[in-house]
């Protein structure tokens, strides 16, 4: 605080009476007149001052208003030797609840100070609460609009309300278009610490570019997706969209130098129901493997505006679920679908399905393209059964593993701040199939999961241990107390404190 008095015995004898009554409260600096004092205000930034009103020159009441002006935060407490009724009219307008009259009494100067300091306090803590609620909630709109995204380009599309999530995460799809920003290292070595900083530094990079107008999916086999959004496809200029891709990998290299980047661009969609085109056009775009450069994804004459994304859809699921007989049979729709462009049917399908298999973490790639179209259907559809097989081999001797190993690790390290993302790098999974696998095998999601875990171990720490709940809270995983009891009692139906007196 900063004391504010013409008259130098008067400072002395309030200092050394908040000295003696609250020595938690740090006299800053001292004023003998308005001027002076509000000079001192826009320098320290004090929480309060005490004001005498009746000084030569700026009064007190014309140095309040002034100072309110710089910092609406600095509380008051005016003393003045007049008590009547017009000067503490005038005070209290100015927003100044604290009127103390000279001669002060140190009990009175005391619990005047107390109750503006507790005012102080109160604000301060109800700030930093808010603060904190703000930050978990970028969070986790951050994290919600990266598996809103995946979810969308694991082709489930149909099993959300697209209207409904777009208006939670105040996100219109109109129209737009995907970029895929692919990493190659240098020593082909990172850490999940390397691999978080590299994956956040792009997505604030891109925020920063795009104007906050992109959604970033999580980062899966070096690769992050980024769906661009646009008020009309007529906005969006082909020359625009490389510049900015362009200008993202240039900045991405001088940023990570170990790292090489390169970036595919579909074309533009008018509904969201063209997602998956430009995605699937992105993909292919990188093909080219020129590393440092931008390549949008061109239409010609083998690829019409009509792909058959349901056929492919379905050949694709088909191998998923590993049937061999199903799978055939939409090989065979999917070639018919797509004749007219057979030329180049080969190296579009191979990606797709080589990509699909990466996110198993299954690392297997069709030979080169007969030339014979008779024997390249052949090799073709040989790959498609072979797919089928990796994948049944895959669900039968590692899911259940991958899965188990899961649990323990998230068992191991319940009481640290992990994520989705950190446990299927842990099993070498993608999240899009981690997330999908885990509710499949366990019939809970990896959050609700997580916080079962938690909080079991929590009620152990409440039932056998003398720990406060606040130990007990950090000791399970959680940073803020008040989040935790919340957590709990939804959980529980009781408060931490209720059921360790019930169950003591």
């Amino acid at each position: 605080m900063i004391i504010v008095d013409d008259e130098r015995l008067e400072r002395l004898g309030l200092a050394k009476m908040i000295h003696n009554g609250i020595p938690e409260i740090e006299i800053i600096a001292e004023a003998p007149n308005g001027r002076m004092a509000i000079e001192l205000a826009r320098e320290l930034k004090p929480d309060l001052i005490m004001m005498d009103i009746k000084m030569p020159g700026i009064d007190g009441v014309e140095a309040v208003r002034e100072i309110k002006k710089m910092d609406k935060q600095i509380k008051f407490i005016m003393v003045s030797a007049f008590n009547t009724f017009e000067y503490a009219k005038e005070v209290m307008q100015q927003g100044v609840k604290e009127y103390i009259l000279k001669p002060s009494k140190q009990e009175d100067v005391i619990a005047a100070l107390k109750r503006v300091r507790e005012e102080i306090l109160e604000e301060r803590k109800q700030y930093m609460e808010s603060l904190q609620m703000k930050r978990n909630l970028s969070r986790a709109l951050s994290v919600i609009e990266s598996e809103w995204l995946s979810t969308l380009l694991m082709n489930h599309i149909e099993e959300m309300n697209v209207d409904e999530w777009s208006k939670l995460l105040g996100i219109e799809v109109r129209a737009g278009y995907m970029m895929i920003f692919s990493m190659q290292c240098q020593d082909h070595i990172q850490s999940n610490d390397e691999k978080r900083t590299i994956y956040s530094g792009v997505k604030s990079l891109l925020k920063t570019k795009l104007d906050e107008n992109c959604i970033v999916g999580p980062m899966a086999d070096n690769q992050i997706p980024v769906l661009v959004l646009m008020g009309s496809s007529h906005e969006i200029k082909r020359s625009n969209a490389i510049t900015i891709a362009r200008s993202v990998v240039r900045t991405l290299k001088e940023r990570f130098h170990h790292t090489k980047w390169m970036v595919g661009l579909g074309q533009p969609f008018e509904t969201i129901d063209g997602l998956m085109n430009s995605y699937h056009e992105a993909i292919l775009a990188l093909e080219s493997k020129k590393w440092g450069t931008a390549h949008l994804y061109e239409k010609t004459n083998y690829l019409t505006e009509q792909i058959s994304i349901e056929k492919e859809k379905h050949l694709l699921e088909s191998i998923k679920l590993g049937d061999h007989h199903r799978a055939l049979q939409a090989f065979e729709i999917y070639m018919e679908a797509n004749k007219d462009k057979n030329s180049h049917i080969y190296e579009e399908l191979s990606i797709l399905i080589t990509r699909m298999l990466k996110e198993y973490g299954i690392h297997h790639e069709i030979k080169q393209k007969p030339i014979q179209e008779e024997q390249w259907i052949i090799s073709l559809r040989q790959f498609v059964m072979k797919a089928v097989e990796l994948v049944q081999a895959w669900r039968a001797n590692h899911q259940k593993g991958y899965l188990q190993t899961a649990k323990e690790y998230i068992e191991n390290n319940y009481e640290k701040n992990i994520s989705l993302e950190e446990v299927a790098d842990f099993v070498e999974l993608s999240p899009f199939h981690f997330t999908k696998m885990f509710k499949e095998k366990f019939g809970v999601t990896f959050i609700d999961y997580l916080t079962d875990v938690r909080l079991e171990h929590a009620k152990r720490e409440l039932i056998h241990t003398n720990k406060s709940l606040k130990e007990i809270c950090y000791s399970v995983g959680y940073n803020d107390p008040n989040y935790f009891s919340r957590v709990f009692k939804k959980k529980t139906g009781l408060s931490p404190t209720i059921y360790r007196n019930q169950t003591t």
